[in-house]
């Protein structure tokens, strides 16, 4: 396999981003992450936080909204899917598991004789129809939110493994813990000159023979430098805004975008810019063109 060296620095510059936007925040779950025994989960749209279980991995594939988890060790193997409810509750969600759902056109489950402890429901699971395999056994299991969504975790494994796996399902759910559902931004405090102070915005271009680059570090004390080897400041601005620049920077505002102003140095004479940013999963655009963030190694 060939990579460029291009692609090998925007791959640190992503690692890097995803790094620094890890700090202070909840571990949210994000489609295409693997998470490892021990690791924190955390779905604020059920206001559900949970841990992975031991010998266990888990991952939310792309496109997707449920949560699978995967065994990891070679004497047990099982699946657990994992997701949300919103419209439901404990008594209603009891009747529909014993009336049972359709996984495909031949296939069908339903509970045996759901037993409730708390604010837990859980139950096997058998399968009617021409297509099952006698050989599985399945365990379904649901815990409810006080302020109303619930997680339910679905596993359908061979029949030896069946005690292991329903084990792991209830651990899995007994131990989490729930908070009051939020659909809101989880930047929505994001203070922009804390985040940014002493960091690098960095953006990348493929051109023949290498790449155009920009870096500009925020340093805490309020300058900065920056190195523009591409036409203009950023995306759309003047072209005299190019080459090797300083001055003083500063943002406006709290939460998903707010403006950031650079004043620069006499000796350039170039007037202030003001020039938008805006965060939204995890990455950050500047007059919508995308910059990912580093620590600065420039900044005292």
């Amino acid at each position: 396999m060939n990579i460029s060296k291009t692609s090998l620095i925007i791959l640190c510059g992503m690692l890097l981003t995803q790094t620094i936007f890890g700090q202070g925040q909840k571990n949210r779950l994000q489609p295409g992450k693997f998470y490892e025994a021990g690791e924190a989960l955390f779905a604020p749209r059920f206001g559900f936080n949970a841990i992975v279980p031991d010998g266990w991995q888990g991952s939310l594939p792309r496109e997707s909204e449920v949560f699978l988890l995967q065994t990891i060790t070679p004497d047990v193997f099982g699946e657990i899917y994992v997701f949300g409810n919103e419209n439901d509750n404990l008594e209603s969600m009891k009747k529909r598991w014993l009336v049972g759902t359709d996984l495909s056109e031949t296939i069908r489950i339903k509970a045996v004789n759901p037993t409730t402890k708390g604010d837990m429901i859980t139950s096997e699971v058998i399968g009617e129809g021409n297509a099952i395999n006698k050989e599985n056994r399945g365990y379904i299991a649901a815990r409810f939110n006080p302020d109303g969504p619930c997680v339910i975790a679905l596993t359908i494994m061979p029949k030896q493994f069946y005690d292991p796996i329903k084990n792991a399902v209830d651990q899995f759910l007994s131990t989490s813990t729930f908070e009051s559902p939020s659909n809101g931004s989880p930047y929505a405090t994001l203070k922009w000159n804390e985040f940014l102070a002493n960091k690098a915005l960095v953006t990348y271009a493929y051109v023949e023979g290498g790449s155009k680059d920009t870096e500009i570090n925020l340093c805490a004390d309020g300058s900065f430098t920056a190195t523009i080897k591409k036409t203009g400041f950023m995306k759309n601005q003047n072209p005299q805004y190019h080459g090797k620049l300083t001055g003083t920077w500063t943002t406006k505002g709290i939460g998903e975008a707010t403006n950031i102003t650079f004043t620069f140095s006499s000796k350039s004479n170039l007037p202030p810019i003001e020039i938008p940013l805006t965060i939204k999963e995890e990455k950050v655009y500047a007059n919508n063109e995308r910059y990912f963030i580093a620590q600065s190694t420039k900044c005292k």
